[in-house]
């Protein structure tokens, strides 16, 4: 048996499981879907999985206690190397960025492997690597080192180079059921009763953000987004332009714009008169008699996007300035509330 501790995703175990079977490993693979779905989680048990010494007995993989998966497991193993954003001062963090000193680091760590199975290299928010680093990174795609894995993480595969994207062997990830969301959580204690459900309903199959809606306050954050919203006048621009500047200096701004991306959906679900499918059932009433049209809802879903890819880095826009054109553009439309 391979990956039994990784929560849902049969099909894409299946994929790299047939693939070891088989002696078919790949040299580059891409790990797409949204955020907090397990891409990262499986990629890491796919590593010591090719380092495991107990598939050359034919017991589960990875078994999880052997020298080389608790060295894995404490990310210690000399066969892997596992890079991601960092901020100026080397710092991971998700808003910074793959530098190419990084990728020099990795592609030096990936010609040589210890003793039996493979280098593996991971490589995680791949979509902040610089220019520079993307393009050192495809040559050695383009000749990889013998017994060399490289897995890349992303949930915008559409902004890596095409060039990549093609010498990879993609597997994308869906989201998980609202079930499978929902039993985590329980089981883990995190949001017990009426709680997980809630929390996974909005996490949209992404166990990270169920873990985060499952935070005290977090949902109730929710409903002071849509109250300010729902008392903005679209002739009020001084008002508007106040609240960007608010949302704007928040350091949960991306959380907002996703949120706000969830609402819109709900807004143009309860247009349909399906309410039933709606994320956020509890916050209906906000919502105005006198809707926009599909277009306008549509419109606005692709301004939120936009605003949520600009402020992320490697882009690093203005973010009061986006947030202004993003409250005055949705005004204007009367969508969201």
């Amino acid at each position: 048996m391979y990956f039994r501790n990784i929560t849902g995703h049969a099909r894409e175990k299946e994929i790299l499981e047939k693939a070891m079977r088989g002696g078919r490993v790949a040299h580059s693979y891409l790990f797409t879907g949204p955020l907090g779905v397990g891409k990262r989680t499986l990629a890491l048990e796919f590593a010591r999985a090719l380092n495991c010494r107990a598939g050359t007995i034919g017991e589960e993989v990875p078994c999880g206690v052997c020298e080389d998966c608790v060295a894995l497991g404490r990310g210690s193993h000399p066969n892997f190397v596992d890079i991601g954003p960092e901020d100026k001062d080397g710092v991971r963090t998700e808003s910074g960025l793959i530098r190419i000193g990084r990728v020099r680091e990795l592609q030096a760590a990936i010609r040589y492997k210890s003793g039996g199975g493979k280098k593996v290299a991971v490589i995680d928010g791949a979509d902040k690597m610089e220019a520079r680093a993307a393009n050192a990174l495809l040559k050695t795609l383009e000749e990889p080192p013998g017994d060399s894995v490289i897995v890349l993480i992303t949930p915008r595969p559409e902004t890596l180079l095409p060039t990549i994207i093609s010498r990879c062997q993609r597997i994308n990830f869906r989201p998980l059921s609202e079930s499978v969301v929902k039993d985590f959580l329980r089981e883990r204690g995190v949001a017990p009763g009426e709680g997980a459900s809630v929390a996974a309903r909005l996490g949209a199959g992404s166990i990270s953000a169920a873990l985060k809606y499952s935070e005290a306050g977090v949902i109730e954050k929710r409903r002071e987004i849509v109250e300010r919203l729902a008392l903005l006048d679209g002739d009020d621009i001084g008002g508007i332009l106040g609240l960007a500047g608010e949302l704007s200096a928040r350091g949960d701004l991306a959380d907002i714009l996703e949120f706000l991306k969830t609402w819109c959906r709900d807004v143009t679900v309860w247009s349909e008169g399906n309410t039933g499918l709606m994320v956020n059932g509890d916050l209906t009433g906000f919502i105005k008699k006198k809707r926009a049209g599909f277009r306008a809802l549509a419109d606005s879903f692709d301004m939120i996007e936009r605003a949520r890819y600009d402020v992320t880095p490697p882009r690093y826009a203005n973010k009061l300035l986006v947030m202004e054109s993003l409250l005055l553009g949705l005004a204007r439309k009367g969508a969201l509330v």
